[in-house]
């Protein structure tokens, strides 16, 4: 079974989703298992955890997960396939949680961002600050 579908992700620590995920997955069974294999495309937007400036970012998220239809929400809500109930699958937790597992321990706008002055504050990518020629 092919899903093919828009679905929209829940802010989470002041990061946004400005608009709904894109996923395209696959559904077939392997044994007692559901294999679910895929991708999910999302937009994530917040602040850098440096200078504190917007950050739009494209994510990727390749999904490839093996669940347990008998050890789904209903048995386990914190279990590996919590996002089964019964042998329905929720395509949209199934994102959430995808997307949110995804996401850099810190957000950056570059990788040579070079953050706010530890003194007055400035954003050093911008330009030297005042501080930098004083302090030495």
């Amino acid at each position: 079974m092919l899903v093919s579908d828009d679905v929209p992700i829940e802010p989470f620590e002041g990061l946004a989703f400005p608009n709904p995920a894109r996923v395209e997955l696959e559904l077939r069974q392997a044994d007692r298992m559901l294999v679910v294999t895929g991708t999910i495309d999302a937009r994530v937007h917040g602040q850098c955890d440096a200078c504190l400036e917007g950050v739009d970012r494209s994510l990727h998220v390749d999904v490839s997960e093996r669940l347990d239809p008998s050890h789904g929400r209903d048995v386990d809500p914190f279990g590996e396939s919590n996002v089964l109930t019964g042998e329905r699958l929720d395509v949209a937790d199934l994102a959430q949680q995808s997307v949110l597992s995804a996401l850099p321990m810190g957000l950056r706008c570059s990788e040579g961002c070079r953050g706010l002055c530890p003194l007055c504050g400035a954003n050093r990518n911008t330009g030297e600050c005042t501080c930098e020629r004083t302090a030495s």
